[in-house]
């Protein structure tokens, strides 16, 4: 592996995720978003549930799993939107602190949780872009020629 990109990621808990996770679970009994979800999942509530439970339940906000950091050896490409309503810039700024390797960001303006959907074409030029660097530093992109008999 040469590099690994990482899209709207956590790496620990934050208040303000947790309160829009709660804000999410209101909106799920409350409003459309539930059939707008199960465009998404066959199973809608085992889906919703699953995550937005388990965010909820008290002992989560211990989860932390920055210590694994260190052991990334690959260049990084952290992707996220610059409105994530889930995880804010802190995110960043522990992964480029814990990380022993070249952490690249791409923070996307306009864009929530969801770069893949709401900032797809975004998304696809910083992940290329950095693909073809890591390909370039590596000269895997080389085209080898052939001798003929």
């Amino acid at each position: 592996m040469r590099g690994l990109v990482i899209i709207a990621t956590q790496f620990f808990t934050e208040d303000a995720g947790i309160a829009e996770i709660a804000r999410a679970k209101s909106a799920y009994e409350t409003t459309d978003l539930r059939p707008k979800l199960a465009r998404w999942h066959a199973d809608v509530d085992n889906a919703f549930r699953g995550w937005n439970d388990a965010w909820l339940d008290p002992d989560f906000r211990k989860w932390d799993i920055t210590d694994v950091l260190a052991y990334v050896r690959v260049p990084v490409l952290i992707v996220q939107g610059a409105d994530d309503q889930y995880g804010t810039v802190r995110q960043i700024e522990v992964a480029q602190a814990e990380c022993y390797c070249p952490v690249d960001v791409a923070l996307l303006p306009g864009v929530r949780h969801a770069p893949h959907r709401e900032g797809s074409a975004l998304l696809l030029a910083e992940v290329s872009g950095f693909a073809n660097r890591l390909l370039r530093d590596h000269r895997e992109g080389d085209v080898k020629e052939t001798m003929n008999g």
